[in-house]
């Protein structure tokens, strides 16, 4: 019997090896030429959690066979930083400018509070004095704290804004400190999702160019979670029905953000600047569009954040969607996800240096 059971964990623990594989195979897969892979790479930490699970168990047998699994880890060791850090990068200073990345679902949070005489997310701001801040999913109200100019006067840290509409009454938000003196925008058809580019004069010598990017979400309504919840408890056909029509959601979603994050990277190549990039890219680390946005860039998180740093705070899990990265012209000396709840996102921060 104890055989039959070890043959069997044997026969799983393959199994578990080859999900995680395939796995690593997602940022490399474009997903609107085969979406599968997409759906693995997004399912990455229950893959690596299941193979840790063997290690351990194979350790306790003290069997050879924990070296399958562990091999397997071993392998895909950048995906792996990427997503966790064990170690918090400890660095000297902490001096530099001061970033912030934040989707801000809307200002809701205060908005539904009658908070908007003295929005929590106003302060939140100033607590911080980013003097770059990047804004996605901003409401554009004419007047009052949440507006652009609201903020902007509301703010000591910051003298310039910059907006970019998706076509209605919101879109993004770019705060700085320091002068613009270009700007543009990335738009993509069929989507009212957009990216914000912003050239700022940090100083005499050095201009940086600042990416504010929203990229396509899933589009999935609050309905939506409750069928995802009901598929483990006897599912019905009508329950199916709905559950297909998520999927749907998850694969255009994949598929439009492939596209999207090619453009944007080719936007990227050209600048003349050094370039930050900030936002919402709603996919996980071991995504395509992650994998080529980010191309030669570093990510602040890798660089100096500790543990999961998780950005999404909504119904389904939680991963790390939103990022900051930038190019060999920068260091960064500190890096922070802040769990406060004025979104259905964390934000994000960070302090650049930028290199003479």
């Amino acid at each position: 019997m104890k055989k039959f059971f070890l043959k069997f964990g044997l026969a799983l623990n393959l199994g578990s090896v080859l999900l995680l594989l395939i796995a690593y195979l997602a940022p490399y897969v474009p997903p609107d030429s085969f979406w599968p892979i997409s759906f693995f790479g997004l399912a990455y930490p229950y893959f690596l959690v299941l193979n840790i699970f063997f290690v351990v168990f194979w350790g306790l047998q003290r069997s050879k066979r924990l070296w399958i699994s562990l091999l397997a880890i071993v392998l895909g060791l950048t995906n792996f930083t990427n997503t966790y850090q064990l170690f918090p990068q400890l660095r000297s200073g902490g001096s530099g400018i001061k970033v912030l990345s934040f989707n801000v679902h809307g200002f809701r949070s205060d908005l539904r509070s009658s908070k908007v005489k003295s929005p929590k997310i106003v302060d939140y701001f100033k607590a911080h004095g980013s003097e770059i801040i990047c804004l996605q999913e901003a409401i554009f109200v004419k007047g009052g704290k949440l507006s652009p100019e609201g903020l902007k006067a509301a703010l000591p840290a910051v003298d310039f804004y910059q907006l970019a509409s998706n076509g209605g009454h919101t879109g993004l938000i770019t705060l700085s400190k320091f002068p613009i003196i270009n700007h543009g925008e990335i738009r993509f058809p069929g989507t009212s999702n957009l990216v914000l580019f912003t050239d700022l004069k940090v100083n005499s010598r050095q201009t940086i160019r600042v990416y504010n990017c929203h990229l396509q979400s899933y589009s999935i309504d609050p309905d939506d979670y409750s069928v995802i919840d009901d598929l483990g408890s006897s599912p019905n056909r009508e329950q199916i029905k709905e559950a297909r029509k998520v999927s749907f959601k998850l694969i255009k979603g994949f598929e439009l953000r492939a596209y999207q994050a090619r453009r944007v990277a080719e936007h990227i190549q050209k600048s003349p600047f050094p370039v930050l990039v900030c936002g919402d890219f709603n996919d996980t680390p071991l995504s395509y569009a992650y994998h080529i946005v980010r191309g030669n860039l570093k990510d602040a998180f890798v660089e100096a954040g500790w543990w999961r740093s998780n950005t999404y705070n909504g119904e389904l899990p939680s991963f790390r969607i939103d990022y900051m990265l930038f190019d060999s012209k920068f260091t960064v000396s500190s890096y922070a996800r802040d769990r406060v709840k004025l979104s259905d996102h964390f934000p994000i921060r960070c302090r650049l240096e930028i290199k003479d």
